[in-house]
């Protein structure tokens, strides 16, 4: 799909160049035929795809002048909408009550997947190969994290979210290794063993992943690749500071639940401790106003014991979901920067500075040969030396510079991708916020009828002694 181009404003957010999400990706794919353009800091009127002849000189004229900072081209990237639902889950699993090993146990899961209508068994460490292999073929994109093996008691939510998260993402959904992990019902490791893998790095098409974006703004993108790394940081800072605010409060409900549950037990009659057989009987028959105090006690208690109810399944709540939710936007943060970590490790530009200046280095030793006329006969296995090297260092820019062109323009794309999850934040907080609706009006309903109780409570003090 080729990318459309619109202009925007640029603001200091280094986020500029990618779009705000994927509703503005997709108006601006579908509008191909305008284009706003500036021309010395002035913004002209968007041109329609049908306008005059004159007008489209105009706009190639000005497009020609114009640098690739005044515009922003959103990316062309696939906009399957349930990777950007980082709510829906297509996998489930559980433990299974078979452990595998002669010697060594070790734990079993049963996976089932509902788009492949498969059930399969695997082990941790296949999960971790699967891992591993995603980043060698694909080293430049952003990939689910999985969890590590030292925590089994959340363990299965982790890889919950991981194989869930594999197959939200379009190209590893068509992935020939995932679909065996997740279809084959053999252990992974003879599927291992008889599959014809493909381990090597993906080799992108530059211009056909780019479309007609420009490579300047694919650059410059690439340009302020620390600025986006710190901006990565204080993404992953902000979310887990929001998972870490969230678990707090799912305990602080918990501990008011609990004391609430307490609290109410203390007012229930069955509670209260057994009349005195000895001394004057007089203060120990129960008066109808005490007889009233304590049935309408055992009814406040129960109300007290449906508000504790209620604080722990909210704070049941603040945790499964809205914390999962945080937690599922924190690992995308933590792919990215990983992603980042390893387009640090692994781009090309010192290679290609070192092999051009030996190159030079070459060419000047190759000209002061030829200025020699004639070349004598001792200093020709010198020039074919040289000639051959030349040749060698050409090969090898051409692939490292090729290598460096896949880097930036995957930088470019997949930004755009981090960006697009975004969205999500309002499936997120939309969720969070209705709970909260929904949890204070049960809460204030529960209230409201305690109150009700409570203001049946008898209050004439001589009602209690006679």
């Amino acid at each position: 799909m080729p990318p459309g181009r619109g202009r925007l404003d640029a603001p200091d957010d280094p986020w500029s160049s990618a779009s705000a999400g994927p509703g503005a990706v997709a108006s601006s794919t579908a509008a191909l035929g305008s284009m706003s353009l500036a021309t010395n800091g002035t913004e002209t009127a968007s041109l329609p795809a049908n306008a005059d002849s004159t007008k489209k000189e105009h706009q190639q004229r000005t497009a020609g002048r114009d640098s690739s900072a005044s515009q922003t081209f959103v990316p062309g990237i696939n906009m399957d909408e349930l990777q950007w639902k980082l709510d829906k889950e297509d996998v489930s699993i559980k433990e299974s009550a078979e452990r595998g090993g002669i010697v060594f146990k070790h734990t079993n899961y049963e996976i089932s997947t509902r788009s492949f209508s498969s059930m399969v068994v695997r082990r941790y460490r296949d999960f971790d190969w699967i891992s591993n292999y995603l980043v060698t073929r694909y080293p430049y994109r952003m990939h689910a994290n999985i969890p590590p093996k030292g925590f089994p008691d959340n363990r299965i939510k982790g890889l919950t979210r991981f194989a869930s998260a594999i197959l939200r993402i379009p190209f590893l959904r068509r992935d020939a290794l995932v679909i065996q992990f997740f279809t084959n019902t053999d252990e992974f490791g003879h599927v291992l063993k008889v599959g014809n893998l493909d381990m090597e790095a993906e080799d992108i098409d530059v211009e056909d992943e780019l479309g007609s974006t420009p490579w300047p703004e694919v650059q410059q993108t690439y340009a302020a690749f620390d600025d986006f790394y710190a901006q990565v940081a204080r993404d992953e800072e902000r979310y887990r500071t929001q998972i870490t605010s969230l678990e707090k409060i799912a305990r602080y409900k918990q501990a008011i639940g609990d004391e609430l549950n307490v609290y109410s037990d203390t007012m229930r009659l069955i509670n209260a401790p057994r009349e005195s057989v000895s001394g004057s009987r007089k203060f120990h028959v129960q008066a109808a106003s005490k007889r009233t105090l304590d049935s309408n006690l055992n009814e406040l208690s129960m109300s007290f014991s449906d508000a504790s109810l209620l604080e722990k399944a909210h704070g049941e709540v603040q945790k499964t979901i809205s914390a999962e939710y945080l937690r599922r936007v924190y690992d995308v943060v933590i792919s990215m920067k990983l992603m980042m970590d390893r387009m640090r490790r692994m781009e090309k530009r010192k290679d290609i500075q070192r092999v051009s200046e030996r190159n030079d280095a070459n060419r000047k030793a190759m000209a002061q040969l030829n200025g020699e006329s004639p070349v004598p006969d001792s200093d020709r296995s010198s020039t074919d030396r040289l000639e051959r090297l030349l040749r060698e260092d050409a090969a090898e820019l051409q692939l490292l510079n090729h290598e460096q062109r896949c880097i930036e323009a995957r930088f470019y794309l997949e930004l755009a991708r981090y960006k697009c999850y975004e969205s999500f934040l309002q499936t997120h907080y939309h969720g969070y916020i209705e709970e909260q609706i929904k949890h204070h009006t049960m809460t204030l309903n529960a209230w409201k009828q305690a109150l009700s109780t409570a203001d049946d409570l008898p209050t004439d003090p001589l009602g209690f002694i006679s």
